[in-house]
């Protein structure tokens, strides 16, 4: 800064400029490792470390978020949704499908279809075996996501509201908040 004001004088073409800018150079000189040394030197004496309002903090890691997808077409919208949150937080996803059966040709029309939503985004694809409400909460834990998105299906038989759904159980075990998309409808989160 001393440099780039010292240099106006002698553009303006005063008779001294080439002193005032000499001057201004030399005064970095003696500056700048006179603060290197005065700052670690005097910090911790004279400063004190109070509490971080998360409010004026920039997020230092990339926002994730666990998109959990089956190969029905209530995946388009968990991955719609799952994108337009990304999009906003300039997030990655993590698209999750549990594994049921080996399903070769649904599970590549999945990656395809994530490919296609996600085509801007930073993404991974994760298959895995086991309990399904488990796996996507343990994902989840395991990637470290912010958020998980899971799909609702609409009506269901007497049995299966008995029984308790995938994304029922999930918004039960899960720590981090769920967000339940049903029939291109987001449902209130749990935080």
């Amino acid at each position: 800064m001393q440099a780039a004001i010292g240099a106006i004088p002698l553009s303006a073409g005063v008779a001294e400029g080439e002193t005032i800018l000499a001057i201004a150079a030399l005064s970095i000189l003696v500056t700048a490792p006179l603060g290197a040394w005065a700052i670690p030197t005097f910090a911790p004496r004279l400063l004190e470390r109070g509490e971080v309002d998360p409010t004026k903090v920039a997020i230092a890691r990339r926002i994730a978020i666990l998109a959990a997808v089956d190969t029905s077409s209530l995946a388009n919208g968990v991955l719609t949704k799952a994108a337009e949150l990304a999009r906003r937080s300039d997030g990655q996803v993590i698209v999750l499908h549990v594994l049921r059966t080996t399903d070769a040709v649904g599970i590549e029309q999945l990656q395809r279809t994530a490919q296609t939503i996600l085509a801007d985004i930073h993404h991974r694809f994760v298959a895995v075996q086991g309990s399904v409400p488990e796996v996507i909460v343990r994902t989840a834990q395991d990637y470290r996501v912010d958020e998980i998105v899971v799909g609702k299906r609409g009506h269901r038989p007497l049995h299966e509201v008995l029984v308790g759904s995938v994304s029922r159980s999930v918004l039960e075990l899960s720590p981090i908040p769920v967000i339940v998309v049903e029939d291109d409808q987001v449902l209130p989160s749990r935080s």
